[in-house]
């Protein structure tokens, strides 16, 4: 079965089995699906504003 996480719910993408009833006791697998992700971890992208890349600016006394 497949589904996303959501806060702290998993939220499944198809029905559960008919079999399948109110306080059955059940065993769940959980696999993360790579997206193709460069990291294992979130990432972001760093910026860096231009005034910051002047030479003035860097080396300007107070």
């Amino acid at each position: 079965m497949k589904g996303y996480i959501k806060g702290k719910t998993i939220i499944l993408l198809e029905n559960l089995p008919e079999i399948l009833k109110d306080g059955d006791e059940v065993d769940i697998s959980i696999n993360q699906i790579s997206e193709n992700k460069k990291y294992p971890f979130p990432t972001f992208q760093l910026g860096v504003k231009d005034e910051y890349l002047s030479r003035d600016k860097i080396y300007e006394h107070e």
